[in-house]
């Protein structure tokens, strides 16, 4: 029973550990200049994928908006100012 116990306690923890390790964050910015087109978002989509814990992206030309969804364990703000800066955009957080 006691081992049982002792088994029970260390999954948790390990559980407990590893959803902690998982800091994800979620970043809205618009662009300058704007996207007008699939081609823009294209651009964005293809290129900030390699900023270190990037998870997800998603891009909105009707709203002007791009959605970066990332573990800001291994990224900031600034990394993806300097991604979008490497493809001719600046960024603002919305």
């Amino acid at each position: 029973m006691k081992k049982l116990l002792f088994l029970a306690i260390m999954a948790l923890g390990t559980l407990t550990v590893s959803a902690a390790d998982k800091t994800v964050d979620t970043l809205v910015v618009t662009t300058t200049p704007v996207m007008h087109c699939e081609g823009c978002e294209n651009k964005i989509k293809s290129n900030i994928r390699f900023v270190k814990g990037t998870k997800k992206i998603t891009t909105s030309v009707p709203d002007q908006t791009v959605t970066i969804i990332y573990n800001n364990n291994k990224a900031t703000y600034e990394d993806f100012v300097a991604a979008f800066k490497k493809i001719g955009y600046e960024i603002e957080k919305k």
